[in-house]
């Protein structure tokens, strides 16, 4: 990892923070920082948020069936739990735009504005060559921020897996690193 304390201080800004009303926080309870962050993170990739509502489900929580993990395997042809390291081997990290659980989908934009400084920091300290903004919440977060890297915007997998599956192959391409 390139700056273990750097990476600690946005496990600790996540696990202090207390603007909102969550359920818990995935980032901090599952430790994806500590056992997938790449030592250097090529390919930022910011979706929306961890799961929201009462479930465990979390691409980085191999102990329960997630669906964006079992989206991400059948594009990628690999078992689901090996998509994690599959990632961290691509020298690639997935984050969230909103960093704990929502209570439900009505509280997420308030919870993206809340959590776009950790969001920043994130992305100052990983210094990603690439960010790929996947669906509006995560477009909002990084145009907000506007950091100086390029950024490719593409929809979620998961709703591309629900309304337009034949453009499944641009999820792959971006994950494969052509997208680069």
């Amino acid at each position: 990892m390139k700056n273990t304390n750097a990476v600690i201080k946005i496990i600790e800004e996540i696990e202090k923070c207390h603007r909102c009303e969550f359920i818990d926080k995935p980032y901090v309870k599952y430790e994806p920082y500590l056992k997938y962050l790449p030592d250097d993170v090529r390919i930022l990739i910011v979706s929306e948020s961890p799961p929201p509502g009462l479930k465990d489900d979390f691409i980085y929580n191999l102990s329960c069936r997630d669906r964006l993990r079992r989206v991400l395997a059948y594009v990628l042809n690999i078992d689901d739990n090996h998509v994690p390291t599959f990632l961290k081997i691509n020298n690639i990290f997935w984050t969230t735009a909103i960093k704990c659980r929502p209570l439900d989908r009505k509280r997420i934009e308030e919870m993206r504005r809340n959590c776009v400084q950790i969001l920043r920091k994130e992305i100052e300290i990983l210094r990603p060559g690439l960010i790929i903004a996947l669906g509006k919440v995560a477009w909002r977060s990084i145009d907000e921020i506007s950091p100086n890297v390029k950024i490719v915007r593409e929809y979620h997998p998961l709703y591309i897996w629900r309304f337009q599956r034949s453009r499944l192959s641009v999820i792959k391409y971006l994950l494969m690193g052509s997208g680069t």
